[in-house]
């Protein structure tokens, strides 16, 4: 009979119960990204006194979803740093997105555009499939269509996913946290613009620009979402951030243009992340079409017909 080394027994059921640890924080992860989802729900959907009412429970939803963000990016590193990447996490992480990339930026977009068009005190009846105007029935139909391509992007991501970092260099079409930050940076950025708003950071700005935006956002909304959800499903390229940009070693410059990335952040933070998280979202669509375009202009190459070495 053999006998182990007392101290490898000892090692053994510690290691063993630290690795157990260390794979639950993934799982807290995705909850906490579930969990901002669901209390940005119960922020979007709080009444709004009058169309002057304070509406800075909307940028509190758009915050939140920023937060699902982060908890979505950390919880995929820790499994992968913990090696505990599973079946079980992808899942769970995807109903997790659902409700926090999909049916968040939808119902957000649907509140706040019912806010600022409905008359006083009927805004949850603009809105809705069952409107009594067609507007209202066509801002609904374009949330709906938004949260069933996010669930579909996410479907095909599941079907064709590969555990490893090696795997998540490019995502095919946009993921569902960049559209939804798309339109947590909009709705934040838009609330900001308010006079006398009282969330981080407000913005000061002429009463003309103002209400020139209060004017156009509830109808640049639907098409925003409209044009996120076509980008979800679509088959254009996407960069993942921190495995692309933020693993590995990197020149000198580079880190001096993060610094000031971040720097710029903190001076005006509303306005760096809309110009970031729109230059991620459209820019490669725009790249794809401006190469598709210059394509199509260029003559096919015409190739030589085979030259016969047999008799004639």
């Amino acid at each position: 009979m053999r006998y182990r080394d007392p101290r490898s027994l000892r090692k053994e059921p510690m290691s063993g119960r630290f690795r157990r640890r260390i794979s639950v924080l993934p799982t807290l992860f995705t909850l906490g990204n579930l969990l901002c989802g669901f209390s940005a729900i119960w922020y979007a959907s709080l009444p709004v006194a009058g169309s002057t009412g304070n509406t800075d429970d909307f940028a509190i939803a758009g915050y939140l979803i920023f937060g699902a963000m982060i908890f979505d990016m950390l919880d995929g590193s820790m499994a992968r740093l913990a090696r505990t990447t599973s079946d079980f996490g992808a899942e769970l992480d995807s109903l997790a997105d659902v409700v926090s990339f999909g049916i968040v930026p939808a119902l957000l977009s649907l509140k706040i555009i019912a806010h600022l068009l409905a008359p006083p005190n009927q805004s949850g009846e603009l809105a809705n499939p069952l409107a009594q105007n067609v507007d209202g029935r066509f801002f609904w139909m374009i949330a709906a269509i938004y949260v069933a391509c996010t669930a579909l992007r996410l479907a095909r991501f599941n079907a064709h996913n590969a555990h490893g970092v090696n795997s998540h260099l490019v995502f095919r079409g946009l993921p569902s946290p960049g559209a939804a930050g798309v339109v947590g940076a909009t709705v934040i950025f838009f609330e900001a613009l308010r006079p006398n708003a009282s969330h981080f950071l407000p913005f000061h700005v002429p009463e003309l620009v103002q209400s020139g935006v209060a004017t156009a956002f509830p109808y640049l909304m639907p098409v925003i979402l409209l044009a996120l959800a076509g980008l979800m499903v679509s088959r254009i390229e996407y960069p993942h951030i921190i495995n692309q940009y933020l693993r590995g070693r990197r020149p000198f410059s580079y880190v001096v243009r993060t610094v000031l990335l971040v720097l710029l952040f903190f001076w005006q933070p509303q306005l760096t992340a809309i110009l970031g998280i729109y230059w991620y979202a459209f820019y490669p669509a725009v790249k794809a079409l401006i190469n598709r375009i210059l394509s199509r202009g260029k003559p096919a190459e015409i190739s030589p017909p085979p030259t016969s070495n047999g008799p004639s």
